[in-house]
């Protein structure tokens, strides 16, 4: 059969070597000029490949470490020693092991006890999701860990994620965080990143894709998608004109057997021909808000901070997180380079997003200075500014009866996207087993 997939990110590519491998000739079709998805690469320079958004995994991530496993890359992933701080009255305080816990003193003493109990309880218990699914993170954290929790801790936290939306954000987003963040040792937490970067995974399979007669086609988004499975490509450089397929121009139609769609909610409802699916199906797909994802990548003359991660708990900086990735990986991978990440996550009509990288820095520079008296701008060498509108899923109470199912109404149509990874949030370990799910739901309508 041929199959077309939509969108050449992790899962849209895990779910194409899948149908690969059962047998099917498939087409992926990507809007940017590089494969990935929020997970692409871009060149820095000196022959060094950087993500554009910061990635790393737990030692929890157990679908993608068995995919580099099957592709025969089993060390192309390095686990390494983390440092995590948090910000907050003016400082950073480390914040790993529970002694670390013990000394936060934002915190009252007894709510740091409170709070390492009530964390250490969630990651051993049984793990059900669905007591924290519909109650607020704030109702629940003020309720078991103290108001003082909320305040010094988890409210800001959740402010820099999710801003106004923060207090309706389901406790479910968070308990799973504590669950799989932390590996079998409670003392030290090892994160992982594959050495040569994400790249080399994306080009294995990509090749054995086109080794099994598909094709992986880059600058080439579809632009509609009509009844009878017929794929209206995007011409080249259309990823120009944005996000929205019905702003492209095009090329000749293709048709297809199928079709299984990695795409956002929003620029799928864009992408259907009226009448495709139903009404009822397209509400579900408009009912899931994302926030945008704005990331300035700084590379400096010199080190920042002492830390990998630093999440910020200061509601007056402009920036949600700070990560400095040769904090981890180490500044002798990049001939000495250092490269800082600042994270923000902001509703899509904010007004930091229509700003060049340049002016982004200015407005972050207080920020930084507030974390680091001695920054300047003069330690800057290079910056690069990418903004992902569909990066974060505003996880609310009840939102699993809000998720758009796999198989859509459409026989042969599936969709797969960061919506329906729940009750876990988002990554590339999530995005490796959400293709494989949709590959084998695909297939229990293919034949053979």
């Amino acid at each position: 059969m041929r199959v077309a997939v939509l969108g050449a990110g992790v899962a849209g590519l895990v779910a194409a070597y899948r149908l690969t491998q059962a047998g099917h000739a498939v087409d992926v079709y990507e809007r940017w000029p590089g494969l990935g998805g929020q997970a692409a690469t871009l060149d820095v320079g000196e022959g060094h490949l950087l993500e554009r958004y910061y990635h790393h995994l737990f030692s929890t991530d157990r679908h993608i470490a068995a995919l580099y496993d099957e592709l025969g890359m089993p060390d192309e992933l390095e686990w390494l020693s983390s440092s995590v701080a948090y910000f907050a009255q003016g400082r950073q305080w480390p914040f790993v092991t529970p002694l670390d816990l013990l000394r936060f003193k934002p915190l009252p003493p007894l709510s740091r006890v409170r709070l390492g109990a009530v964390v250490l309880g969630i990651q051993r218990g049984p793990g059900d999701p669905g007591p924290f699914e519909n109650v607020t993170a704030r109702a629940w954290i003020e309720r078991w860990m103290g108001k003082a929790a909320w305040r010094a801790l988890w409210g800001p936290l959740l402010r820099g994620k999710f801003g106004e939306r923060a207090d309706e954000i389901a406790m479910v987003w968070l308990q799973n965080k504590f669950r799989l963040r932390r590996g079998d040792d409670a003392s030290e937490e090892k994160l992982g990143y594959p050495k040569r970067s994400w790249e080399p995974l994306f080009a294995e399979l990509a090749r054995r894709i086109e080794a099994g007669g598909g094709r992986v086609l880059i600058d080439r988004p579809a632009a509609r998608l009509a009844p009878g499975f017929v794929v209206t490509p995007g011409a080249p450089g259309s990823f120009r004109a944005g996000l929205d397929p019905r702003a492209f121009e095009t090329l000749p139609d293709e048709r297809y057997d199928a079709v299984l769609s990695t795409l956002p909610n929003d620029v799928m409802d864009g992408l259907v021909a009226p009448g495709l699916l139903p009404d009822a199906y397209r509400a579900q797909l408009r009912g899931i808000e994302y926030f945008t994802a704005l990331c300035l990548l700084i590379e400096l003359d010199r080190r920042f901070s002492p830390y990998y991660w630093t999440n910020i708990g200061d509601d007056a900086l402009p920036f949600v997180g700070l990560i400095e990735h040769t904090n981890l990986m180490g500044a002798e991978r990049y001939g000495g380079r250092r490269f800082l990440y600042v994270a923000n996550y902001l509703p899509r009509d904010h007004e930091l997003l229509g700003l060049d990288a340049e002016e982004v820095l200015e407005r972050y520079t207080p920020g930084l200075r507030a974390v680091n008296p001695a920054f300047s701008r003069d330690w800057v060498k290079r910056l690069w500014l990418h903004r992902e509108p569909a990066a974060q899923p505003i996880v609310t109470v009840g939102y699993r009866a809000k998720i758009p199912a796999l198989k859509t109404p459409v026989r042969g149509l599936v969709l797969a996207n960061t919506t329906q990874i729940f009750p876990e949030d988002r990554g590339t370990n999530y995005a490796v087993r959400l293709g494989g799910d949709a590959a084998r739901a695909l297939l229990e309508w293919l034949p053979g």
